[in-house]
């Protein structure tokens, strides 16, 4: 695997895809431990690990820190080939693994992750951080995929308000240039990997299909990178207060 081509197309875009980065026997042990960490721990989940479609009567649609309830999962973010390819990424720096997440997107959901940049929340200086996707199903236009702005984490953090969207709690306060930033898919079949950067401007779009569109977040930052502890204990203190109203609304409160 040619990792420094990678690390080129992801410091020129701010995004790349690794395709066939896990083999379908991989990806089968992925997903039967998924299957069985579903079954067996969400019961035991605090508030805010898990979001659920119909304000909690529905399918999962996202479940966070699975690393921290799962030796499996924390071991499979230190995955060597994992940590080789974000160390590639930052030269000189270790790769350090923060957790891992699971975004389902149900069939026929209609919801959007609006456009945010995940430094707006995630508060690291410098920027020496990535989101790792793995995707468990085909992602395309069609069910929703990644969808990242060319060349946009060059740009500042721009001012971001409350999405009111369960599992995304920030969005853009406006709309984003998209002469100056494209937008670009990120499709990929299952096993492949999407990398996007940080800063990155980036969005998910509907689920117009009958399948689900399942994927793994893997969250890392390098070994150089400082997250503002004061600035992340704010927002996680409105993190609450956000996740709060949510719920109110889904449940007509």
């Amino acid at each position: 695997m040619d990792y420094e081509a990678i690390a080129r197309e992801y410091h020129e875009n701010g995004f790349g895809v690794v395709p066939g980065f896990f083999s379908s026997e991989e990806l089968a042990e992925v997903d039967r431990q998924l299957g069985r960490y579903l079954q067996e721990s969400l019961s035991d989940l605090e508030p805010g690990e898990a979001y659920y479609e119909d304000g909690g009567g529905g399918a999962v649609r996202c479940v966070f820190r699975i690393n921290q309830r799962s030796g499996y999962f924390a071991g499979l973010m230190r995955n060597p080939r994992l940590i080789a390819l974000v160390e590639a990424l930052y030269p000189g720096a270790a790769a350090e693994a923060d957790g891992v997440m699971l975004i389902d997107k149900a069939p026929y959901a209609t919801y959007e992750f609006p456009y945010h940049q995940d430094n707006a929340y995630q508060f690291w200086n410098p920027a020496e951080a990535v989101a790792v996707t793995l995707a468990l199903d085909e992602a395309n236009d069609d069910n929703g995929t990644i969808v990242c702005l060319k060349g946009s984490h060059r740009a500042p953090i721009l001012p971001h308000q409350p999405s009111g969207v369960t599992g995304a709690s920030l969005g853009l306060l406006e709309k984003p240039d998209l002469s100056r930033y494209p937008e670009v898919p990120l499709d990929l079949k299952p096993g492949d990997l999407s990398l996007h950067h940080v800063n990155v401007i980036h969005r998910t779009g509907p689920n117009r299909t009958a399948e689900h569109r399942r994927n793994l977040g893997f969250a890392y930052h390098s070994s150089r990178a400082r997250r503002d502890r004061e600035a992340h204990a704010r927002y996680q203190g409105h993190l609450g207060r956000i996740n709060t109203s949510i719920r109110q609304a889904d449940q007509g409160a």
